[in-house]
């Protein structure tokens, strides 16, 4: 007799049904050990200077997919997620926190060029114990159908009737002073396009990103992953997001190191923290072997009336590997100081 398949399906997830779940407890060592792969800043490396450490705001989302996973994703009939439509980060995350989430899907509706496939977008909000809001999150998920055979029920969407508070404010701590030119914000000119690098992606790196972080059977078991709609072990698009990430940030160092250099100058102005990254996508699945190159151009910068020793850079991010097919992109904004 066949057994019933008791994975979660499309069907399980309602528009507007809120569920808690999670409960991660935020060491320092955990912090030091994703800064120093993905994010070394002194500020989450724990060095004195930098003051008191803090989470990357890029190990806050990977801890989420790990709650993720471990309430509902790796007991879905899931097939992954082309995207994310926002991410935006309310506070820092640090030593001690215990943090939880709290999961909405915003809208259900099946696929039109694939029926076996149900497509839900879902808002996930992560809270730390005393109930701020650091972090919130907008992917859109793959899901299978439990009878694709059968016509899909009507698309279902739930309305939020608490919109998001603005993302957070320029530094509120003691944050590293990483130079940003002589004049900062103000010397840094829109349509300016930098290669950032490029990175290998081998069978036991992502692996071990997956164990941690994504443990989904199409990133961290081989031999599974060959019979997933994938046909092999693909990354997890955020072990792709953060190797970004670390790019970006040597990047920044390095145009630190410069302006340090530039006679009479011993400092500049500061890159202070993320607020938002907006249309995340993973177009094609990265294997084993391949290598990304990673660029970002400057497409906007604006000036809030409310912090006028700031502005905000807007950045597009791109990652394209050898076949010269892409595999990221995102849209980053990020506070940085205005010169003196």
């Amino acid at each position: 007799m066949n057994q019933p398949d008791r994975r979660l399906h499309w069907e399980d997830f309602a528009a507007g049904a809120s569920v808690e779940f999670g409960e991660t407890h935020v060491t320092a060592a955990d912090i030091v050990a994703f800064a120093k792969e993905f994010d070394p800043q002194p500020a989450h490396l724990g060095e004195a200077s930098a003051g008191e450490l803090f989470a990357s705001d890029w190990h806050t989302c990977a801890m989420l997919m790990r709650m993720m996973c471990d309430d509902f994703l790796c007991r879905a009939a899931g097939a992954g997620a082309p995207g994310v439509e926002h991410v935006m980060w309310f506070s820092t995350v640090r030593p001690g926190d215990v943090l939880r989430v709290t999961r909405t899907p915003l809208e259900t509706r099946a696929s039109k060029s694939r029926p076996r496939i149900g497509i839900v977008r879902m808002l996930l909000d992560v809270f730390n114990q005393r109930g701020e809001k650091v972090l919130s999150w907008l992917p859109v998920q793959l899901y299978d159908r439990r009878d694709p055979s059968a016509a899909p029920p009507p698309p279902e969407v739930f309305q939020l009737h608490n919109p998001e508070t603005p993302p957070r404010p320029p530094p509120d701590l003691a944050h590293e002073r990483t130079d940003a030119g002589p004049g900062g914000f103000d010397d840094i000119p829109v349509g300016k396009e930098t290669t950032l690098g490029s990175h290998t992606f081998s069978k036991e790196n992502m692996l071990g990103f997956a164990t941690r972080f994504n443990p989904q059977y199409f990133h961290a078991d081989e031999a599974a992953a060959t019979a997933s709609l994938y046909g092999g072990l693909i990354a997890s698009g955020w072990h792709t997001a953060a190797v970004w990430n670390r790019l970006f940030v040597t990047h920044r160092h390095e145009r630190a190191t410069t302006v340090r250099s530039a006679p009479g100058r011993s400092h500049g102005a500061r890159f202070g923290p993320s607020t938002t990254v907006l249309d995340m996508k993973w177009p094609n699945p990265v294997r084993p072997g391949d290598t990304i190159g990673y660029r970002t151009r400057i497409v906007e910068k604006s000036e809030p009336d409310a912090f006028p020793a700031w502005g905000l850079v807007t950045s597009v991010n791109e990652g394209i590997n050898q076949r010269n097919e892409m595999v990221l992109s995102l849209i980053h904004k990020g506070w940085v100081e205005r010169g003196g």
